[in-house]
C-alpha cells in the first residue's frame, strides 16, 4: 500500500518465476518492500494411516514451505535495502504436531526453523515477527484442506470450534503487534504458553490436543 493504493499481481507462490514477477512489479510501483507477509497455507484433516496416495500431500509442503522461501528469496535484497520486515503468518502447529495434520504440522515445522536460521544469517539487517494462530473463523482454509482420498474436504466434513477466533479481531490483532513490532504474535494469546508446556508437562498437552481434535470431530457429526 502507498498513499491508499495497492498492486495486486496474481501470484502462484511454488513457481519461483512467478514470485520473481510478483516482487519485480512491486518494487518498480512502489520503490522497494518494506514488509513480506508469509500468509498463503494450505492445510489438511487426515489420519496418516488412512491416506492413499501421499503423494497428493506434497503440495501441503510446496505451498506452506517452498512457497514462503520462494517468496523470501526474491524478495530478500530489498528487505535488506530497506532494513524491512518478514512477517511469518503461522500456527501452534509450529510448535507441536496435531493428530489429522502431520504433513501440515511437518511443513510449519520447517519453516519456523529455516526462518531461525535466516534471522541469524542477515544479522540484524532484516526485522522477524512471527504470527502464531490457533483456529480462525471464516478463513477457507478448512473447506480446503486436503483429505485421505487427497480431496478437498469442503464445508461440511469439518467446522470451526466455538473456540475459534472471528477473522477480523485477528486481522486487528495482527495489524496491532505489527505496529508495536512485537517478536511472536499468540492468537488466541494463551497459545504463548505451549513450548513451556511441551517441556514440563508433555503427556497432559498431547491428551489435551487429542481430546480436542476428537471433540470438534464429534461436534460435527
Amino acid at each position: 500500500m502507498s498513499n491508499g493504493s495497492a498492486l495486486p499481481v496474481e501470484t502462484d507462490i511454488t513457481d519461483i518465476k512467478s514470485c520473481q514477477n510478483l516482487i519485480s512489479k512491486t518494487i518498480y510501483e512502489f520503490g522497494q518492500i518494506d514488509y513480506l507477509i508469509l500468509n498463503a497455507g494450505l492445510s489438511m484433516w487426515a489420519l496418516f494411516d488412512q491416506i492413499k496416495d501421499i503423494s497428493k500431500f506434497n503440495e501441503l509442503a510446496n505451498v506452506n514451505f517452498n512457497g514462503s522461501v520462494n517468496s523470501i528469496h526474491c524478495s530478500l535484497e530489498s528487505l535488506k535495502e530497506s532494513s524491512g520486515t518478514i512477517v511469518s503468518i503461522s500456527t501452534a502447529q509450529a510448535f507441536i504436531g496435531f493428530p489429522k495434520a502431520t504433513f501440515y504440522s511437518a511443513s510449519k515445522h520447517a519453516l519456523k526453523g529455516f526462518l531461525e536460521g535466516l534471522e541469524l544469517e542477515t544479522k540484524g539487517k532484516i526485522q522477524f515477527i512471527n504470527v502464531y494462530l490457533g483456529w480462525i473463523k471464516e478463513t477457507n482454509l478448512r473447506a480446503n484442506a486436503i483429505g485421505p482420498n487427497g480431496e478437498k474436504i469442503g464445508d461440511s466434513h469439518h467446522k470451526h470450534s466455538n473456540k475459534a477466533v472471528e477473522l477480523d479481531v485477528c486481522t486487528d490483532m495482527i495489524i496491532r503487534g505489527i505496529k508495536l513490532k512485537k517478536k511472536n504474535i499468540f492468537i488466541p494469546s494463551y497459545l504463548k504458553y505451549i513450548p513451556f508446556v511441551k517441556i514440563f508437562f508433555n503427556k497432559w498437552l498431547f491428551k489435551k490436543i487429542s481430546n480436542a481434535v476428537d471433540s470438534e470431530e464429534l461436534e460435527n457429526t
